[in-house]
């Protein structure tokens, strides 16, 4: 399949690539706080990382933008189809000041059968946007996927809901029919018992997980390697188990080829929609 480029829609490449091979921006910035947050950091911080979401200049207004992504969408829409779509990678999907777009957008993909995944740090967008696609006549939640980043960092994550109200949101989510994942990345150095303690939490709500390391951060390699075999160890023997995609960030320092995985783990292109647990 061929790489998409346009302004709303597009391709990752690089580590957005190992989330999603289609995904759909429509703003920049957000006023979740995250300390660790990439868009805050290096060249293109200044017109990434503000501090509240503003729709992308080239987009100028709410009626044009959406008319943009149909277009996109329709161009498209074969392989969208086979991929999905992500909301989002530049900010929060979920927010006040994002969600009516993207629950627009979604409705667009409701009707050209576009499976979408939709990540949030906002438990009560998540349960606003529940309420929402409940409430719209024709719309299969089982063609969408609510996820939700989870650290166990509060303090890292200031502006943001507790991690606890999106594991309860998850919960809700998978009650509802939806399909649910969760994004346990990044696991700060020194900071692994938050992060193995949310998964544990919320192990029974959650399709699949994908798990990795902070970006730039330092880890000595038994740190790594702790993480790995603990979580192993909690997946092991259990009748009902989450998918899990280890990133490239703790398979590639352990030296671990993927083909000899346990059996719940799956490939980076592995499809939530498709395939039964």
């Amino acid at each position: 399949m061929g790489a998409i480029n346009g302004r709303v829609i597009y391709s990752p490449k690089g580590k957005a690539g190992e989330y999603a091979e289609n995904a759909a921006n429509f703003f920049v910035g957000c006023s979740n706080g995250c300390t660790y947050c990439y868009l805050r950091k290096g060249r293109g911080a200044k017109v990434l990382g503000g501090s509240r979401p503003e729709l992308k200049k080239t987009l100028r207004e709410y009626p044009y933008a959406l008319d943009i992504f149909k277009n996109e969408l329709l161009a498209h829409k074969e392989e969208l189809q086979k991929t999905g779509l992500f909301f989002s990678f530049t900010t929060d999907p979920l927010l006040r000041e994002t969600e009516r777009l993207t629950r627009q957008a979604v409705g667009v993909c409701q009707r050209h059968g576009v499976p979408v995944k939709i990540l949030s740090k906002c438990a009560e967008g998540l349960n606003r946007f529940i309420d929402f696609a409940e409430a719209s006549e024709g719309w299969d939640v089982s063609r969408i996927a609510l996820g939700a980043t989870l650290t166990g960092c509060d303090e890292l994550e200031p502006n943001a809901d507790p991690n606890m109200m999106r594991v309860n949101v998850l919960a809700r989510a998978k009650r509802h029919g939806f399909r649910t994942f969760a994004s346990v990345e990044p696991i700060p150095p020194g900071m692994y018992d938050r992060a193995i303690g949310i998964i544990k939490l919320s192990y029974p709500f959650v399709d699949l997980y994908k798990i990795g390391l902070q970006s730039g951060g330092k880890y000595p390699k038994r740190e790594i390697r702790l993480i790995y075999d603990t979580i192993t160890e909690h997946w092991e023997g259990r009748p009902e188990q989450p998918r899990i995609y280890w990133k490239d960030s703790i398979v590639n320092p352990l030296g671990i080829d993927r083909g000899e995985l346990p059996g719940y783990c799956v490939p980076v292109n592995w499809d939530l929609f498709n395939n039964e647990k």
